[in-house]
C-alpha cells in the first residue's frame, strides 16, 4: 500500500458525504491489519499520525473502530 493515507476526519467526512464505495480489512505491511477506503476509482488506506498506513493488531479492536466512525459494512481480505 503506498497511497497517501487518509486521517481519521478525512474518513468521517467522506463518510457522511457518502462518498466511499465500499471499506476493505486487509492484512497490513508486516504485521496487524489496515483498513483501506475505496472512493470512486481509487483505494486510499487508513493513516496514523506518523505512518502512512494505520495498523490494528486485533480484529475486534478495528471492528469497533469501523463502527463507531459510523461504518456498517466492510469486507475482509486475507491474501
Amino acid at each position: 500500500m503506498t497511497r497517501r493515507g487518509l486521517t481519521e476526519r478525512e474518513a468521517r467526512v467522506l463518510l457522511e458525504a457518502g462518498s466511499v464505495r465500499s471499506v476493505s480489512i486487509e492484512p497490513a505491511p508486516g504485521e496487524g491489519w489496515a483498513v483501506v477506503f475505496r472512493i470512486g476509482m481509487q483505494e486510499r488506506p487508513i493513516a496514523s499520525q506518523r505512518q502512512d498506513v494505520r495498523t490494528w493488531a486485533s480484529l475486534d479492536t478495528l471492528i469497533g473502530w469501523l463502527r463507531r466512525l459510523g461504518v456498517a459494512e466492510a469486507a475482509i481480505r486475507v491474501n
